[in-house]
C-alpha cells in the first residue's frame, strides 16, 4: 500500500503539480518582498510626487488632454517604476548568490527553471499596483471640468507592462551575470540609448523611437483623439512579445529544455517581430482625417453658442468653451459695443495636425499662406467667416494671452485674422492693453511673453502656428497703462476708440492720451513693417 502511494506521488503529473504549487508559494513570498523593498516604495513615491505637489500647491492642470497625459506618464514610468523593477527583480534573483546559499537549492523540490518562473511571477502584484495608480491618476484628471480627450486603454496598460518587461530583464541579468552592479549599469545604458533614439527621431528618423518600450508625443501640442497617430495597441503587443522573449531566455538560461521552450521562444519571436513591424504601418484613413482637421476642421467640430458668440471646438475639447468664453468676455468688456464691426463673433478651434515640420524640417511661407487661406475659406463655407482661431493648448497663461490677442485684433478690425502680422502704432498699444486687462491669467502671460521677447512682443500659438507681434516701443506704453486704474483707462479708450484703432494713429498718441511714457521714434531704416 505504501509503495503504491509513493508510486502515485512520483508520477510526472504529480511531480508537475507539486512543483507548480511550490513555484506559486515562492512567487507569493517573493511578491511580498518585491512590494516591501525600499526601492519599490521609493519609486512609487517619486512617481506620484508631482501629482501630490500639484494638489498641495494648486498647480494641477485644469485643462488636461487625457490621451496626452496617459502617454506623458510613460516617461516617468519607465525610468522610475521600470528602473526600480529592474533592480529589485535582479536583487531578489541574486539573493541566494549574495547570501552564499546557492548550494542549498540543489536539495529542494523546486528546480532552477521553476524558481526563475517564481521570480518572474513575483512582479505581477507590483504591476497591478502600478496599473491601479495610473488608472486612479487618469480617473482623477477625467473628473476635472476642463478635461479633454479620451485615453487609449492600450496606452494606460503600457506602464504596468513596461514594469513586467524590466522585471524580466532584471531576472535574466541575474542568470547571466552574478553581480548586483549589472542592473543599475544596464538601466544607465538604456537611458543613454533612449536619449540617442530620441535625438535621432528629432532629426527625422522615427524607427528607433517606435522600438523603445514607451511612446512619446510627436508634436508639442495636443491633437484630437481621432487624429492621433500612435500605434498604441500594436506597441503593447510588441512589449508583450519582448517580455515573453526575456522570460523564455531566463528560463532557458536556468536549464529548461524541450519542445515547450522552443515553441514558446518561437511564438515570442513571432509576436515581437510581427507587432514591431506593424507599428510602422500607416493608416490612409487616419491621414485623411488629419488633413481634414488641419484644412477643414468644421467637418469634425460641433458649434455651441454662448450669448452672442459661437464656439466651434473639436468634439474632444468642448469642455474648454467655458475657459475661452471667460477670456472673450474679458476682452470685450473694454470694447465699445457700437464699435464692433464685421460678421458675428465666432471662435473656431484650429490645429496643425498634418504637415507639421518635425525632424529638423521646415515649411515655406507659401505653404503656410496656402494653409491659412484654406482654413479661412473652409470657415467661411461653414458659415463662420472671420472666425477667431484658438489652438489645442489651454490652461496656461501664455495660451490665454495669445488667444486674447487674436480676439482683440478681430474686435478692433472686424476682419479675418491674418497670421504673422505686426500690429503697430496706437492700434498695437491698444491690443496689448486689451490683452493685459482681460483676465489675471492673460496679464501674467503677457508679461511673461514680454520678458522673453526681443524687438517685438510676440504672441504665437504653436498648435496653430498663428501669431502676431507688436513692436516693443508700441507695446511699452500699454504695459505701463496696465498699472493705472482699469476703469479710468477703459473710459479713455472708449472715448477715443475710433482714433486708437486707426492704423495711421501713432503709439505716441496712445501714450499722450493715457499719460504714460514712450521711447523716442527709431530711425526710419530700423522701423518695423506693420499691418495696414
Amino acid at each position: 500500500m505504501t509503495a503504491a502511494v509513493a508510486a502515485r506521488a512520483t508520477t510526472p503529473a504529480a511531480v508537475h503539480v507539486s512543483r507548480r504549487r511550490a513555484m506559486l508559494a515562492l512567487a507569493r513570498a517573493e511578491a511580498v518582498r518585491f512590494l516591501h523593498h525600499p526601492l519599490t516604495v521609493a519609486a512609487l513615491l517619486l512617481f506620484v510626487a508631482p501629482w501630490v505637489y500639484d494638489l498641495a500647491t494648486g498647480t494641477t492642470d485644469r485643462y488636461p488632454v487625457l490621451h496626452d497625459k496617459a502617454v506623458g506618464m510613460q516617461t516617468a514610468g519607465i525610468f522610475l517604476l521600470g528602473g526600480g523593477a529592474l533592480v529589485v527583480a535582479n536583487l531578489n534573483a541574486l539573493r541566494a548568490h549574495r547570501h552564499h546559499t546557492d548550494a542549498l537549492y540543489s536539495v529542494l523540490v523546486l528546480p532552477d527553471p521553476w524558481r526563475t518562473g517564481a521570480f518572474m511571477l513575483a512582479a505581477l502584484p507590483y504591476a497591478a499596483v502600478v496599473a491601479a495608480v495610473v488608472s486612479a491618476r487618469i480617473g482623477a484628471l477625467a473628473l476635472l471640468p476642463g478635461a479633454a480627450g479620451r485615453p487609449d486603454p492600450a496606452e494606460l496598460i503600457t506602464i504596468p507592462v513596461v514594469v513586467l518587461l524590466f522585471a524580466a530583464a532584471g531576472v535574466l541579468l541575474a542568470k547571466l551575470v552574478r553581480s548586483a552592479v549589472v542592473a543599475p549599469l544596464a538601466m544607465f545604458a538604456f537611458a543613454v540609448a533612449a536619449f540617442v533614439a530620441l535625438v535621432t527621431a528629432a532629426r527625422g528618423n522615427a524607427v528607433l523611437r517606435l522600438l523603445l518600450p514607451v511612446m512619446f508625443a510627436d508634436l508639442p501640442f495636443a491633437l484630437p483623439a481621432d487624429v492621433v497617430d500612435r500605434p498604441a495597441l500594436r506597441h503593447l503587443a510588441y512589449l508583450a512579445g519582448l517580455t515573453a522573449l526575456l522570460v523564455v531566455a531566463a528560463v532557458a538560461r536556468s536549464g529548461a529544455r524541450g519542445r515547450r521552450v522552443l515553441i514558446a521562444a518561437a511564438l515570442a519571436v513571432l509576436l515581437t517581430a510581427g507587432s514591431g513591424a506593424a507599428q510602422f504601418r500607416t493608416d490612409p484613413a487616419l491621414r485623411r482625417t488629419a488633413v481634414t482637421a488641419t484644412d477643414n476642421p468644421a467637418a469634425l467640430q460641433t458649434c455651441q453658442r454662448r450669448g452672442d458668440v459661437t464656439y466651434c471646438p473639436f468634439d474632444d475639447f468642448t469642455a474648454w468653451i467655458t475657459g475661452w468664453d471667460t477670456v472673450v468676455r474679458g476682452v470685450r468688456r473694454a470694447v465699445p459695443a457700437a464699435a464692433v464691426t464685421g460678421p458675428q463673433l465666432t471662435v473656431r478651434q484650429r490645429v496643425w495636425a498634418y504637415g507639421y515640420p518635425t525632424g529638423g524640417s521646415v515649411t515655406s511661407l507659401t505653404v503656410e499662406d496656402a494653409r491659412d487661406t484654406a482654413w479661412e475659406r473652409a470657415a467661411a463655407a461653414a458659415g463662420t467667416p472671420a472666425a477667431v482661431p484658438v489652438g489645442t493648448t489651454w490652461g496656461d497663461d501664455i495660451s490665454e494671452a495669445t488667444f486674447a490677442a487674436a480676439v482683440a485684433l478681430r474686435l478692433m478690425t472686424g476682419s479675418s485674422f491674418t497670421p504673422g502680422v505686426t500690429v503697430c502704432g496706437a492700434r498695437g498699444a491698444l491690443l496689448v492693453w486689451l490683452v493685459g486687462q482681460a483676465t489675471p491669467a492673460t496679464a501674467k502671460g503677457l508679461h511673461r511673453l514680454d520678458a522673453s521677447s526681443s524687438g517685438a512682443l510676440a504672441l504665437t500659438d504653436a498648435s496653430t502656428s498663428v501669431g502676431l507681434g507688436v513692436p516693443d516701443r508700441d507695446a511699452a506704453p500699454a504695459l505701463a497703462a496696465l498699472h493705472r486704474p482699469a476703469a479710468e483707462v477703459a473710459a479713455l479708450v472708449a472715448a477715443q476708440w475710433s482714433q486708437l484703432t486707426d492704423p495711421a494713429t501713432p503709439a505716441d498718441r496712445f501714450a499722450a492720451l493715457l499719460g504714460v511714457p514712450i521711447a523716442p521714434e527709431p530711425p526710419l531704416e530700423e522701423r518695423t513693417t506693420c499691418a495696414s
